[in-house]
């Protein structure tokens, strides 16, 4: 199956979403909306001064005259409206007095004996924040499915929301896989190396603002695996387990969901990252990353990843790309859709990473985006490519 043919898949299959909750808005950043928003007024509310300076009815200005001041209005203050052929000191913020027009920067005017003398062209409308002009009253400017970022909860504060309607976080269990794994902090022996996977995978699921549950690691045995899948099943709400999911004599994971519910999709044609599985056990959605870890990382970024924010109520869009002029050759096409690691360099140009082994983590860490070859494909220095930045994808 071909990865585009996957993603829809995975979409398809969800049936259901989280409960939804009422939670502070200081509390919501990087939670996922369950309510359409809607502004309960203007915003700014009024028209009010952009900069520190003069207020003025510009039909009155000369250029050549001075002009008193009749007023002083500080932010938060009302006004008056101005005084025939005066003008009013203003404060950034501040309100607008009705008859005024225009505001001036106090840096571009003379003082005077108290007195103000303008020394440039006035335009109606400058330096004024007009009523409305960031949101107008009643108009909907957050949807369901939305996931918070920090400036989005300071917009929902400028219209006066203190708490928000979103949905519950929904747990995700995260296994690693395989006897020769110690955990940081362990003593290694012979032919054992470090669990990187669990702690990435773990790390990516919080970055989406779900619930990261540890699990452990699940030995290379199969009753054991079958025993501890099935308690994952009644404890969260999807199982993701790293490794154990292609052909291997150790590899019992598959084995063991088939055995406790089904394999709905396995192997996708891409590189890195062919044996992702998908399937359920009970009613408990499951899905396998391979267990190289730039093969993890991958199949969570363009698979897992829009299936969980799909899952967890948000609205998953398709992975944004950039198409850019390549600085490298890639003489070997493949039947499997590639994704190398890479960046931009300062000419605006793709290169990739020096290994693009699928061991290799550095070239996630050491890189800025994903760089696609299509199927069947062979680039040559100078074509056109998309480019996925991780900020995208991650």
């Amino acid at each position: 199956m071909i990865l585009k043919d996957a993603v829809e898949y995975l979409l398809g299959s969800i049936e259901s979403t989280s409960a939804v909750e009422e939670i502070s808005i200081v509390k919501s950043c990087g939670r996922i909306l369950a309510e359409n928003l809607k502004a309960s007024q203007n915003i700014p509310p009024f028209d009010n001064s952009q900069v520190d300076g003069y207020a003025v009815k510009t039909s009155d200005i000369n250029l050549s005259n001075l002009f008193s001041v009749s007023q002083r209005i500080p932010a938060g203050c009302p006004s008056s409206p101005l005084v025939n052929k005066t003008i009013a000191r203003i404060f950034t913020g501040a309100l607008i007095p009705k008859n005024a027009d225009a505001v001036v920067m106090q840096e571009d005017v003379d003082l005077v004996n108290d007195r103000v003398r303008f020394s440039k062209k006035i335009n109606p409308g400058q330096n004024i924040r007009k009523k409305g002009s960031d949101l107008k009253q009643d108009k909907v400017f957050f949807n369901t499915g939305r996931v918070l970022t920090a400036a989005d909860v300071g917009m929902c504060a400028s219209v006066g929301l203190n708490n928000l309607q979103v949905f519950e976080k929904i747990s995700v269990g995260v296994f690693s896989s395989g006897d020769e794994l110690k955990q940081p902090g362990e003593n290694l022996s012979e032919g054992q190396i470090y669990d990187s996977n669990r702690p990435m995978i773990l790390s990516l699921v919080n970055l989406l603002g779900l619930e990261p549950v540890d699990m452990g690691c699940l030995p290379d045995d199969l009753n054991q695996t079958t025993r501890l899948l099935a308690e994952a099943s009644n404890k969260v709400d999807i199982i993701l387990t790293c490794g154990g999911v292609s052909v291997g004599e150790e590899d019992h994971i598959k084995t063991a969901v088939e055995t406790l519910g089904s394999i709905k999709m396995w192997k996708i044609k891409i590189k890195p990252g062919k044996p992702f599985a998908f399937g359920s056990i009970g009613n408990t959605p499951f899905l396998g990353v391979p267990g190289n870890p730039v093969s993890a990382w991958v199949t969570f970024a363009l698979l897992c990843r829009p299936f969980l924010i799909k899952r967890a109520g948000g609205i998953s869009l398709e992975n944004t790309s950039l198409l850019l002029e390549c600085n490298f050759e890639w003489p070997k096409s493949s039947n499997r859709q590639e994704f190398l690691r890479g960046k931009v360099n300062r000419e605006g140009k793709l290169e990739i990473f020096n290994n693009q082994n699928s061991q290799i983590l550095s070239s996630i860490c050491f890189s800025e985006g994903l760089i696609e070859i299509p199927i069947d494909t062979v680039v040559r220095k100078g074509d056109k490519i998309k480019f996925f930045p991780f900020s995208e994808i991650s």
